[in-house]
């Protein structure tokens, strides 16, 4: 892992710290990602509404986590490929084409009524096949820029307040619009969206910073990127608990937690009742904003290095509270209460974030992401079918509370025993 300088830094100097073009690298990305996630969001929750619609099963909206959780297993070597070659803004920016052309698929399907079920897991197979390129790309991009734990803290936590505004665009007023408006006219705003956001990367991706096409080769001047492992070596790196293996296992079960526990989000707080999503989009408007102060409260000066000294525990603190949440979701103010304290201490996540990819740098943030990717594919549809099973036997909320309790509280536990046993690995390879 990367030493931290001595001294404690304010948020204004760690950015005055990146040079002139580094800075307008990070304002656009950051950019980029509210515009990009915010759709993703609402286009998610589109699908799982269309599949609880015409299932009329709350089983469903776990089964669309499962089929998307295919792609970044099926292509993992794709997306090591593709991250080698060609510059991580031009993979960012095919992404979201292609989810553009996912959804005006789906939006002249629903216009035309002639929209199937099938239609929807087929939807949510190809608009997860092109965001498994998006995220390594955009973490390579975000360790290529930073060379300390500190800066990319800092810039984790604004790609972080990015895409929990989004969460406002996203799932809150998604939630709002798709009560308001209907489907068609929903899936018809995504394209929309996608559109202008691909005009956007393009002016100051291209135009403005001209974006080479290609990957800078290996052998530059670039200390960031460093020589890759071997596949084989690759995976005994992340997958090894006596090397970074339960860095993995942390972020793994993060990520795998927030993704079932948003599947049921809308479930648990609306009774899959489309018209009542409005509930899930206040509750999720206030984590929204709790979470963006939360994340420029942690990313520099003395509070940001307590967070992240502090990161297992923040993210444990976080998940309990989310337990209570699922019990008393049902209570439309509690509901918004205990969401928004969640993300309060969303702040967290960022910092367990920030310290596995720093842990990475040593293969590559790019390959390590479609690794992780690879495995969290199986683990997802497991989770996501093993809930579907137990939705069949005991309520929504039963179901909920035990995956947080259980698995999000688990990568907190995880980072624990990762951080206890990296000055063992550091002696084992000395």
């Amino acid at each position: 892992m990367t030493i931290e300088p001595t001294g404690v830094r304010s948020r204004a100097e760690i950015w005055k710290s990146f040079a002139p073009v580094e800075r307008r690298e990070v304002t656009t990305v950051v950019l980029s990602t509210f515009q990009s996630q915010s759709t993703s969001a609402f286009f998610f929750l589109l699908l799982s509404l269309l599949a609880l619609d015409m299932s009329g099963s709350l089983a469903s909206a776990p089964l669309v986590v499962a089929v998307g959780a295919l792609p970044p297993l099926l292509f993992v070597r794709g997306v090591r490929t593709v991250t080698r070659l060609l510059d991580e803004r031009w993979v960012m920016m095919l992404s979201d084409l292609g989810a553009l052309l996912v959804s005006s698929a789906l939006w002249v399907l629903a216009e035309t009524r002639t929209a199937q079920l099938w239609h929807v897991y087929a939807g949510m197979f190809l608009f997860s096949t092109f965001g498994a390129f998006y995220l390594p790309a955009m973490r390579e991009w975000a360790s290529g820029r930073t060379d300390s734990l500190e800066h990319l803290t800092w810039l984790n936590a604004m790609l972080g307040v990015a895409s929990q505004a989004s969460v406002i665009a996203g799932w809150a007023l998604g939630g709002t619009l798709t009560a308001l408006a209907g489907m068609v006219t929903s899936l018809a705003l995504c394209a929309v969206s996608y559109s202008f956001g691909l005009a956007l990367q393009f002016a100051v991706f291209v135009v403005v910073n001209r974006a080479p096409t290609r990957q800078k080769p290996l052998d530059t001047d670039d200390s960031a990127r460093t020589p890759q492992p071997t596949t084989t070596g690759l995976w005994r790196e992340i997958c090894d608990p006596r090397r970074l293996g339960l860095y993995t296992v942390s972020l793994l079960l993060l990520h795998v937690t927030q993704k079932l526990a948003f599947s049921m989000f809308v479930p648990l707080v609306t009774s899959g009742d489309p018209d009542r999503s409005y509930i899930a989009g206040i509750a999720n408007a206030s984590f929204a904003a709790a979470a963006v102060l939360s994340g420029l409260a942690i990313s520099g000066g003395a509070l940001g290095r307590l967070v992240r000294s502090m990161a297992p525990h923040v993210v444990i603190i976080g998940f309990c509270i989310q337990v209570l949440f699922g019990i008393y979701a049902s209570n439309p103010v509690w509901a918004i209460v205990l969401y928004t304290l969640v993300g309060i201490l969303n702040g967290g996540d960022s910092a367990l974030q920030s310290e596995v990819q720093d842990s990475w740098r040593q293969v590559g943030s790019a390959q390590a992401y479609a690794v992780l990717g690879a495995i969290q594919g199986p683990v997802q549809i497991g989770g996501a079918l093993a809930i579907t099973t137990l939705l069949t036997q005991f309520s929504v909320t039963v179901v909920y509370v035990s995956t947080i309790a259980i698995l999000g509280v688990g990568s907190g536990i995880s980072l624990l025993m990762a951080r206890r046993r990296e000055p063992e690995a550091r002696l084992e390879e000395s």
